[in-house]
């Protein structure tokens, strides 16, 4: 009988598995439809559509504010001036197979 361990173990290396296998349908889906110029695509199980994101690029100024608030951040963190909660979490590292 499989322990919750295992179990879990099995499921972890099954989602990347799976994750992977999704992301790489994605890209072909998005590269087709983009081909043929559709927008929209409707199908028995569902409607697959091509969105516009937004990728953001910052000047230097950004980025040197972003520093100063990590600095910030980790000065408040050591002078016991921020605050936190610790909560149980679970950690799982996969033997290489």
């Amino acid at each position: 009988m499989e322990t919750k361990f295992e179990k879990y173990a099995v499921l972890n290396s099954r989602i990347k598995e799976l994750t992977e296998e999704k992301d790489e349908l994605k890209a072909e889906i998005v590269e087709d439809m983009v081909e043929r110029g559709e927008k929209n695509v409707k199908t028995s199980i569902g409607k697959f559509s091509i969105v516009r994101l937004k990728t953001w690029t910052y000047t230097e100024r950004v980025a040197e504010l972003e520093e100063d608030y990590k600095a910030q951040k980790a000065k408040e963190e050591s002078t016991g001036d921020a605050t936190f909660v610790e909560k149980p979490s679970l950690r799982f590292v996969q033997i290489k197979i």
